[in-house]
């Protein structure tokens, strides 16, 4: 589960981190968030990402999967391991698609999977149903924090 503290609900935050190795894709992909209102923080380095996944609030993350050193497969894997990224709902947006692949995502850890190009209103409708996602979840959290109080 996610870490709640502090954060605000996803459906006002909407904080999507963007990692990918081409320049062109991240300003392609900041000005399609930017668009629809997402707040939008990018990263060409996964190394990095992580650094950004550990100090900032982040609900979405919307990765790259081939990149160099760190792959967003395994850049996943890390994420989904690690409690103290928050567990941002993953998005793997790749030029990839084959069935396999999709398949081999999830396993990662993904929660869902995009082929490139993405286009603009596929990428919005998708970002908004994991924002629901987590504002679901955050909302059940929050409804089961007085019931763990009220039994310790």
């Amino acid at each position: 589960m996610r870490n709640i503290a502090n954060h605000p609900s996803p459906i006002e935050s909407s904080r999507v981190l963007i990692i990918d190795d081409s320049p062109v894709e991240l300003f392609r992909m900041e000005a399609l968030l930017t668009r629809h209102h997402f707040e939008a923080l990018c990263c060409n380095d996964p190394s990095k990402a992580l650094q950004i996944l550990l100090t900032e609030h982040i609900d979405i993350v919307l990765c790259d999967w081939q990149m160099p050193k760190i792959t967003g497969l395994a850049l996943c894997q890390t994420i989904s391991q690690s409690p103290a990224m928050g567990a941002p709902y993953f998005i793997m947006l790749t030029g990839r698609k084959d069935r396999a692949d999709m398949i081999a995502a999830m396993d990662a850890g993904a929660d869902d999977f995009i082929c490139k190009p993405a286009a603009s209103e596929e990428l919005r409708a998708r970002i908004q149903a994991g924002l629901r996602r987590l504002d679901r979840e955050r909302s059940m959290m929050m409804r089961q924090q007085p019931l763990l109080l009220c039994g310790e």
